[in-house]
């Protein structure tokens, strides 16, 4: 068996890096495959720290030398991960016309090469497999069969045949053509994961997803994918470092096998409905037996309408849906959820997952008042959840609540309305020092920000923003700000409109390369007799002298709680 070449692609994480490196050694063909590592290069300002980290990438890569053959390609300029992809695998598949493709958070099993390389030696002659991975996406149900075929395919440590990847069409726009003069929209999402949304999104440049182009591709050939009934990877990008991170990764636990040797035999390529279905319903935890008989006698003797009453009052819905892993979704998937009873729409699950945890877990904006009707500002809402929270906390109160970005402002206005409130003023503006337009980063999620504060982004579109000022002339109970980075511009204006507001909220937002305001900040609320509590949300460093963590060009963030001294 001629084993196929491994392809790395790097950028600017050294230990994730190192980890896929000495986890892919572990396997025993590594010693006799040649590995590819590509090293991207670094983006046009490039902030010191991730210029030192990419130079740390270059070293550690030029070093390995525990695979037959060790070959760097170090790009001079910044491709970005789709295009890096796709020219990298070009390059390579038509050498070799076969590959194994990994990025540097991709951590496989010790028995990771021997699966994809056979199964890329069994089905090489398939005219309807273009792939094979060794990811296996959480189902309903145990899958016997060791391996089996999905409509979809995984970028998570995958490999392919040239043939295969020579007819994938890389253009979104072509692409979405296809699709709607044939009519096929409905054909495209699998279960949870939003496939249609995501190409559309692409082509209008809100996501550059090379894997969202090669599975569309594939789907119009009615072309499939070889997964194992066990993961024989991981993917440890979900590790702390990133502002939507958490250490918890129990899907990890769950699916991951470290060392996990599938039988792996040649069989028909057929699709099969029951697999497709629990694949379909994604995760499902009971106390299989017990638990499910009990549902099946509650239904037998039970009305309807009073299970549906049942499940209401108990939010069984929202705790079934707290079980679901958001961290193991495809970023930036939309998605719908149940939330305190009620279905709302979420653009991306990473940022949900932290969020829910914050907001309606760890209530960071929990607040008594002994004002039946207080008066709220959200500045920041994003899809709505501080919205959702804190009017559920007082169902009297007014609130207003500020969203600039133009498809997030939609959902958040989804959301709110389905929980039909009274008194909520939805302002689709953000929040600066003067009204007027400005250019907008969208992110996708919850992190777009205004074009000045990251002068280094490329804009996605227009803005209004306001000032504030107007909304504090009367006793402002609770004042939130999580504006991204705007923070600072903002309470300069209003900082002699802060004796109306009693309580505040600032999410502080330090950017790599530029002066940090906290002193400022700090300054501003002291003087008007704030008494402070700060704390550290999900971007901080453990030992900043030796490693400052960077996400989204920002090196630190802080929740900075401010409140009137009279109140205490």
């Amino acid at each position: 068996m001629t084993l196929a070449p491994i392809i790395l692609f790097a950028f600017n994480r050294p230990w994730h890096t190192q980890q896929v490196l000495d986890a892919l050694a572990r396997n025993q063909e590594a010693k006799d495959s040649i590995i590819y590592i590509y090293c991207d290069g670094a983006k046009k300002n490039e902030s010191n720290d991730s210029l030192l980290k990419i130079k740390e990438v270059q070293a550690l890569i030029k070093a390995e030398n525990r695979f037959k053959k060790v070959i760097v390609k170090i790009q001079e300029k910044n491709k970005g991960l789709a295009n890096s992809i796709i020219d990298g695998v070009t390059e390579i598949i038509d050498i070799h016309k076969k590959v194994i493709v990994l990025e540097d958070d991709i951590f496989v099993g010790v028995f990771f090469l021997k699966f994809m390389n056979k199964a890329l030696e069994i089905y090489e002659n398939a005219n309807n497999v273009y792939g094979v991975t060794g990811y296996c996406f959480p189902s309903s149900k145990k899958i016997p069969e060791q391996t089996y075929f999905l409509p979809i395919m995984s970028s998570w440590g995958y490999g392919t045949w040239a043939d295969k990847w020579n007819k994938i069409n890389f253009n979104g726009q072509e692409l979405l053509d296809i699709v709607q003069k044939n009519k096929i929209e409905d054909k495209l999402d699998f279960g949870n994961l939003h496939y249609l949304q995501m190409l559309k999104d692409q082509v209008e440049g809100k996501n550059d997803s090379w894997a969202v182009r090669f599975y569309v591709s594939m789907l119009l050939e009615k072309g499939v994918f070889l997964f194992p009934n066990i993961a024989l990877l991981k993917n440890i990008g979900f590790d702390g470092t990133g502002v939507h991170c958490s250490q918890d990764l129990e899907i990890q636990k769950i699916y991951f096998d470290d060392k996990k040797d599938i039988d792996l035999t040649k069989k028909n390529v057929t699709l099969k409905t029951e697999i497709i279905k629990a694949v379909k319903k994604g995760p499902i935890k009971t106390n299989r037996g017990l638990r499910i008989q009990y549902k099946k006698i509650i239904k037998k003797i039970v009305a309807p309408e009073l299970i549906q009453l049942i499940s209401r009052k108990l939010n069984l819905k929202e705790k079934r849906n707290s079980k679901r892993n958001f961290l193991e979704f495809p970023r930036y998937t939309k998605t719908t959820v149940d939330l305190k009873g009620h279905q709302i729409t979420i653009p991306d699950g990473a940022s949900f997952h932290f969020m829910k945890k914050e907001i309606f877990i760890e209530e960071i904006y929990k607040f008594k008042t002994l004002n039946p009707e207080p008066y709220i500002i959200d500045g920041g809402a994003n899809i709505g959840l501080a919205t959702i929270y804190l009017k559920l906390l007082y169902p009297s109160s007014k609130l207003i609540a500020f969203e600039p970005d133009a498809n997030i402002f939609n959902i958040l206005k989804s959301n709110v309305e389905s929980f039909n409130f009274n008194n909520i003023e939805l302002v689709k503006k953000g929040l600066w020092n003067e009204n007027k337009e400005l250019f907008f980063i969208s992110e996708g999620a919850d992190a777009g920000l205004i074009a000045d504060i990251d002068t280094t982004g490329i804009a996605t579109e227009t803005i209004e923003v306001t000032s504030l000022v107007p909304y504090l002339k009367n006793k402002v109970d609770f004042l939130k700000l999580d504006i991204e980075g705007s923070e600072t511009v903002v309470l300069r204006d209003i900082k002699d409109c802060l004796d109306n507001v009693d309580r505040i909220f600032i999410e502080y937002h330090s950017f790599v390369g530029q002066d940090q305001s906290i002193n400022e900040i700090m300054d501003i609320l002291i003087k008007a007799d704030y008494r402070l509590h700060i704390s550290s949300p999900g971007l901080s460093s453990k030992s900043p002298f030796v490693n400052v963590h960077v996400y989204n060009k920002m090196d630190m963030q802080l929740n900075i709680y401010g409140f009137k001294k009279d109140l205490i």
